[in-house]
Order: C-alpha cells, then sequence, then structure tokens
C-alpha cells in the first residue's frame, strides 16, 4: 500500500501537470451544450489484467468508474488510485454496486501482468484495462479523454492524460466525473460541469449521480 509519506514525495513536482489537465477539463465542461448525459456505446475489444475480454457489454452491467493513467505515473495516478481505494472502503456494501476500471494510457508497456501487479497496491476490485492502441483509442474519443505521449529523450517518455474519473450509469450514459482536489480528497462534479454541494459529502452526490 502507498503510504501518505510516498504520496507526498510525489505531489510537488506533478502540481503544474496537473493544474494544466484541471484546465483542459475546465475549458471542455465551460463550453459544454446543456443537452442530455452522453450515452456511451462503442464497437471496442480490450482485455482485463486476467486476460479476459472488456467490451460494451460490462459497461453495461452496472454503473463504473472509469479512471485512465498508466503504470509509470509517478504522482497522479497512483495518488487518485489511492483516493479511489479509500473511497470504495468507505462505501461499504454499496461498493460492490459499482465496477471500478482502470484503462491503460500507455499499452506499449503497460501489459496485463504489469497492470495486476501495480494494481495489487490498490483495492482488489479495481480492474485493469490493456489492449491495442486503435481499440484504446475509441474509449478514449467516446469519453474524450485527453492522452498525449511526451517523449522525454534517450529513449524514454511520459503520458500526459485527463485525470479525473468517468462516471457511467447503469444506462451506459456519462453522468459526470470525479476528480482529486489537492490530493487529499475528491469532488464530484455533474454532467453539465457543476460541483455537487456540499462538496465535502462525495459518497452521497456519487449515488446521487449514479443512482444506486
Amino acid at each position: 500500500m502507498i503510504t501518505k509519506h510516498i504520496l507526498l514525495k510525489r505531489i510537488l513536482p506533478s502540481i503544474l501537470i496537473t493544474t494544466v489537465v484541471l484546465v483542459f477539463i475546465g475549458y471542455n465542461f465551460a463550453n459544454k451544450k446543456p443537452d442530455t448525459a452522453q450515452q456511451i456505446q462503442v464497437n471496442f475489444n480490450l482485455e482485463d489484467m486476467n486476460g479476459n475480454q472488456f467490451n460494451q457489454k460490462h459497461l453495461e452491467q452496472k454503473p463504473s468508474l472509469l479512471f485512465f493513467g498508466f503504470t509509470h505515473c509517478p504522482d497522479v495516478c497512483p495518488a487518485s488510485l489511492q483516493l479511489l481505494t479509500n473511497l470504495i472502503e468507505d462505501l461499504g456494501p454499496d461498493a460492490d454496486k459499482i465496477n471500478y476500471y482502470f484503462v491503460t494510457a500507455d499499452p506499449e508497456r503497460d501489459t496485463t501482468k504489469i497492470l495486476k501487479q501495480y494494481l495489487s497496491s490498490f483495492d482488489q476490485r479495481i480492474l485493469g484495462i490493456t489492449g491495442k492502441q486503435d481499440e484504446l483509442k475509441k474509449l478514449y474519443n467516446a469519453l474524450d479523454i485527453y492522452i498525449q505521449k511526451v517523449d522525454l529523450g534517450k529513449g524514454n517518455y511520459t503520458i500526459d492524460h485527463t485525470a479525473s474519473f468517468m462516471m457511467i450509469n447503469k444506462d451506459t450514459k456519462k453522468v459526470g466525473t470525479m476528480m482529486h482536489e489537492g490530493f487529499s480528497k475528491f469532488i464530484v462534479i455533474d454532467n453539465y460541469g457543476k460541483i455537487q454541494t456540499p462538496k465535502n459529502d462525495v459518497i452521497k452526490n456519487l449515488k446521487k449521480l449514479l443512482k444506486l
């Protein structure tokens, strides 16, 4: 399990990247037309960390929280997954009413084996997803996920990516997002970009939007 000490060491170098990503998300929300919730209907074919097929039908089973990241992420991803682990514990019996997915933004390095090893540090209900780049792009595009490979030189690279959880209800409609606030807690934002109030009552807001 990742300790608070380790997370704190990772916070400072990530502030700039996180700010850029949140501004990007905020811009999208500000320019979003007030229409009905976006329904996710995509013919994608991916694989979970256990070697099982993952496709549209899995989003139709029950509400889902999806996070897009990568195992070499130094700060945002482990911090977000630790907060999700804490949230799942706080949800109690209601936690099993939701599916939790960590979808890779780095299929070149994130094999099923690597994902399984990486996610063993978090709640066992968080399922890693990988696959071919073209198939992953279908899901990225359907959920307006920003993914950008950044060359660091000497064969190294990192990934800039949307740093929020996508909230999909049982009708496969995107009803909102959930993101960390200062690496310490979550806030819930509805489909129209409005922060759900009271913003500290994350569980209540999550259950309301997902209609649990």
